[in-house]
């Protein structure tokens, strides 16, 4: 059972902190702060899950006060829960309870409705485009403060293997979308392509989950003919979905020249980018196909001119210990 700890110091610094109580422990009295409630859930989760679960209905109670009024400066209260939720839940009691945090997050990203039909079924093709052109509204409402601290959270989730990786996916293609912060976008980019690369890594290539990412962004390309074909009626919709196949395209030429897709699916979702209506998503497709070849032969030789610069670098041991060893190395090298 939790309870708030008396008021202690200024009121700023006691909006900014938060206070749980252990008993389940019998240490009656003992009060805790949430990074140090981290640690300790780290170590004996069982111990300290009343702990655990009470910090998480005060989350879910300040989300309920966000939801009120979503583009009212947040209570530091509540990005420090949603930090301490992410953490603890992905790497203490992961399963439903990190199921449940992510699906919170995602729910203030998109709205409950919206988080509850892309957490969807695991069988079965889905419709992407839809998803994409369908109006983001609680995300733009919300404060850029908690819709940055969301998205921190979601990516340690995924970090930790609590979230797999083409649900973000989808979650982060819909907010590039429409998110009018350029410095969040970057960042929700820049995990994409990282997140590939790590999926992709030597001795742990998934090929499951790349088809199934490539499949995605298949459908997210191809959703820019659609959308540049339809009535000029609602031309958010039409924005939305030529922003995510522009963001599709960047992200699959960079994959393939840091080799980490060089398959043939990788070249038929560029090849169907080429053949857009959506004039620069076609630019890009086109730009690929006319000089990646120069491209990746000048990351190559880069990459050999660092090695050998690397390889030709005598090492004097300046700021370390002398030792007969490292003499010798050094002699060797002025040598050669």
């Amino acid at each position: 059972m939790t309870s708030s700890a008396p008021a202690i110091g200024s009121s700023n610094s006691n909006a900014a902190t938060l206070f749980a109580t252990s008993t389940s422990t019998g240490k009656l009295g003992l009060t805790l702060k949430l990074p140090q409630l981290q640690n300790l859930c780290k170590r004996d989760p069982a111990s300290y899950r009343d702990d655990y679960d009470a910090q998480i209905r005060r989350l879910k109670s300040e989300c309920g006060i966000l939801a009120l009024s979503p583009s009212a400066d947040p209570s530091p209260r509540l990005v420090e829960l949603i930090q301490f939720a992410a953490a603890v839940s992905s790497g203490s009691y992961k399963g439903p309870e990190s199921d449940a945090v992510a699906d919170m997050l995602i729910g203030l990203l998109l709205g409950s409705s919206s988080a509850s039909s892309s957490s969807s079924p695991k069988g079965g093709k889905k419709e992407v485009e839809p998803v994409l052109l369908q109006s983001s509204a609680p995300a733009l409402s919300l404060h850029r403060d908690v819709r940055r601290a969301c998205v921190s959270a979601l990516i340690l989730m995924r970090n930790k293997g609590a979230i797999p990786p083409l649900r973000l996916l989808e979650l982060f293609f819909r907010l590039m979308a429409v998110v009018p912060d350029k410095a969040l976008r970057e960042i929700l980019y820049r995990h994409v392509v990282n997140d590939v690369r790590n999926i992709n890594k030597k001795g742990k290539r998934d090929e499951k989950v790349n088809r199934s990412v490539q499949s995605f962004l298949h459908r997210v390309v191809s959703s820019s003919s659609s959308a540049a074909a339809s009535p000029q009626g609602d031309e958010g919709e039409e924005t939305a979905s030529a922003i995510a196949s522009r963001r599709a395209v960047d992200m699959v030429c960079e994959l393939y020249r840091r080799g980490v897709w060089t398959d043939e699916k990788t070249v038929a979702i560029l090849a169907s980018a080429a053949g857009s209506s959506d004039s620069s998503v076609m630019a890009k497709a086109l730009r690929f196909f006319l000089n990646i070849e120069e491209k990746m032969a000048d990351d190559k030789a880069r990459a050999e001119e660092v090695q050998w610069g690397d390889a030709n670098t005598i090492n004097y041991h300046h700021f370390s210990k002398k030792t007969s060893k490292r003499i010798q190395q050094v002699e060797k090298q002025v040598k050669n």
